[in-house]
């Protein structure tokens, strides 16, 4: 075989940056490394945002065609602000770079090229409560034939299968691992997920999990396509690479496969979200590869204090499967991370309250506080407490706003104008009139499917009832108008416009509902088409209603309250990490398994990290039960190997004086 060396192709660099003053060694480091394969490992507040959009920044000065650079994040909002810091930074050709979400990316992939798998173009992507649904609607024939015997309800279900396809694992394994209680429905669960397959198809429709698998299928099933897509990928930048399931990981080696030029940014010790089949060893095995990689480590941080740092380096001495690395930092010391122990959560509600009151008539915004826990009921005593002192506070965790269900109403009638095989939305909106239940939608579903947009959807039948024709010939006339509405947002208005009897004749609070109705009519009107806006209240949904932020006019901002999964990403200055007992901080459910025992202190790391100036750990000695009574509790067993960089506080009650309850008394 003849081998012929090309030679380099020296592209123009007139760097308008100064990379090299803007950036810490190791920053500079990263960007400007010409090595193919790079994993960028970035402690937590390194940097790791700042060191992307400088990357990209560098890439386009060294003659990289903005079009060929592909940045995969796990929220469209990150993906946004990299490109518009890096827009500021050096010129509008930033806004050309590709990527955004992996299920974005990945959506419009298939919208192209999905007709090769057999997948209609018009697909419409099911979000989480969807999923559900469907698996309700197809469960109940299993459990009619498995009478007698419990099994797994839609959440199980959904997250069984999801398992299944992003880690690539058998559901028998599955189940002995994570179910053990139905590994002998094990035949019965396997079918039930060939007919979910089946339906899903048969009505255009992908879940989340799909648009990832469909993606890497197209690629091994069409390499000729696969080829074409991956040769406009001359650069790929992944952020938060330790979050990436298999799938994922198969799909970043997919898309660099042609140009072989790939850096993933992450931290292994922020890898917390192995329940959605997020893969620790992608980041652990990286270096490891086939292929020549380099190893940068970010150890710079600018966020916490030293004793914070120092507190948080010495809690992953207990982990034994870390990349090494020590942060560090140039900011003033402050005092040691507090730990608090505290009679009952009724006394640890009461020390944040009062403590944060406190903190609050030094300077300090409720805002710039947050109070962080395992579970989301970890902080039920303290909202209490909260209400009764009438400090405002905001939840994260709730519900979405595409979660709402009059949001999820109006939605469908776009849905089912987009995709007629949508059965789901179908169902959805036809019980809206009254008079029609499940199975008269089902009826009606079978008949549309053999209509035509062009004409009414629905004619004078025998076997209809009266009491709803009329109602259907007015959904019938209003769908067809908001089909041919140009521009196509104005269907939107004509349709809530249909909706808003229907909204006031199922809801109480009505007028918050209106008003989340307004919201939605202005979030599309930016938006090209309709296929776009419907994918990204799918991927990329809002996180509130109006009904859940529509306050009395507060005097400030609110405290933060969140579990800590919901936290990573954020910063405050002072963290208070509430409920750090053993069974919760590690969850009980991970005492069998080191690496779950793993995860759980990174989860406690990535809590530690958010906190810029004071860091607090409460733990109640004791607890209740209603089925076994008040028990004594155990700390947090990550806490005592690092009790030496804590400094131990006693919570003191006033006593009155006795004068005091004479005069009461008298």
């Amino acid at each position: 075989m003849k081998k012929f060396r090309l030679k380099a192709v020296q592209r123009t660099s007139n760097f308008s940056i100064d990379y090299k003053n803007d950036l810490n060694e190791a920053q500079f480091k990263a960007v400007s490394s010409s090595a193919k394969r790079q994993l960028i490992l970035a402690g937590a507040g390194t940097g790791k945002t700042k060191t992307l959009v400088y990357k990209v920044a560098w890439l386009i000065e060294s003659g990289v065609p903005a079009e060929h650079i592909v940045l995969l994040t796990f929220t469209r909002r990150a993906a946004q602000e990299m490109m518009n810091r890096a827009t500021e930074l050096l010129d509008e050709r930033c806004q050309r770079i590709k990527g955004g979400t992996f299920h974005s990316f990945c959506t419009q992939i298939l919208r192209e090229h999905g007709t090769l798998l057999g997948i209609s173009n018009d697909f419409t992507i099911l979000d989480t409560a969807d999923t559900h649904d469907v698996l309700h609607h197809l469960r109940s024939k299993f459990v009619e034939k498995k009478k007698g015997e419990r099994y797994p309800n839609k959440q199980t279900l959904a997250k069984l299968f999801s398992l299944k396809r992003n880690k690539q694992i058998d559901i028998r394994v599955l189940l002995q691992q994570f179910y053990p209680q139905f590994t002998k429905l094990e035949d019965s669960i396997h079918e039930l997920y060939k007919a979910f397959e089946s339906y899903k198809s048969i009505h255009h429709l992908l879940d989340f999990d799909d648009l990832l698998t469909k993606t890497l299928q197209l690629f091994v099933e069409n390499p000729r396509v696969g080829e074409q897509i991956a040769s406009t990928c001359e650069y790929l930048l992944v952020d938060e690479y330790q979050d990436t399931n298999t799938i994922q990981s198969l799909l970043c080696e997919a898309f660099s496969s042609i140009h072989q030029k790939i850096t993933v940014v992450g931290d292994d010790a922020q890898s917390i979200y192995s329940f959605r089949g997020a893969s620790y060893d992608n980041i652990r095995n990286f270096p490891a590869s086939e292929h020549p990689t380099e190893l940068t480590k970010l150890e710079q941080n600018y966020r916490s204090t030293p004793q914070i740092l120092n507190f948080a380096n010495e809690l992953l001495k207990q982990s034994h499967n870390l990349f090494e690395k020590k942060l560090f930092t140039e900011r003033n010391e402050s005092d040691l991370p507090a730990i608090i122990p505290t009679i009952d959560q009724i006394e640890e509600a009461e020390f944040l309250t009062q403590y944060i009151l406190h903190l609050r008539e030094h300077q300090l915004e409720f805002k710039e506080m947050a109070v962080l826990f395992r579970n989301a009921s970890d902080s039920y005593q303290l909202e209490l407490a909260l209400n009764a002192k009438n400090i405002p506070f905001q939840k994260f965790g709730g519900q979405k706003f595409t979660e709402a269900a009059h949001i999820k109403d109006l939605l469908a009638y776009l849905r089912v104008l987009n995709n007629p095989n949508d059965t789901l939305a179908w169902q959805r909106l036809l019980t809206n009139i009254e008079g029609i239940g499940p199975k008269n939608a089902e009826d009606l579903f079978l008949w549309i499917q053999h209509s035509s947009r062009n004409e009414t959807w629905f004619q004078s039948e025998e076997w209809m009832t009266k009491s709803y024709y009329n109602e259907l010939k007015s959904l019938s006339k209003v769908l067809i108008e908001a089909f041919n509405c140009k521009p196509w947002h104005e269907s939107i208005a004509m349709l809530s416009n249909y909706y808003r009897p229907i909204c006031k004749r199922k809801y109480d609070d009505v007028e918050k509902r209106m008003d989340d109705l307004d919201v939605l009519e202005q979030i599309a009107k930016p938006y090209a088409s309709m296929n776009i806006f419907l994918n990204d209240m799918v991927l990329e949904p809002f996180t509130e209603s109006v009904i859940d932020t529509q306050h009395t006019n507060e005097e400030e901002s609110p405290l933060i309250l969140s579990t800590i999964h919901s936290a990573k990403g954020l910063e405050w200055r002072h963290v208070f990490v509430i409920n750090c007992l053993d069974g919760i901080m590690p969850s009980m459910f991970a005492m069998d398994s080191d690496e779950a025992i793993d995860e759980e202190l990174r989860l406690f790391y990535v809590a530690s990290t958010r906190a810029k100036d004071m860091l607090y750990f409460s733990h109640p000695r004791t607890s209740y039960k209603a089925r076994t009574g008040e028990y004594l509790t155990k700390m947090s067993r990550f806490l005592e190997p690092v009790k030496h960089v804590m400094e131990p506080w006693v919570l003191e009650h006033e006593i009155q004086e006795k004068e005091n309850y004479k005069q009461l008394e008298s």
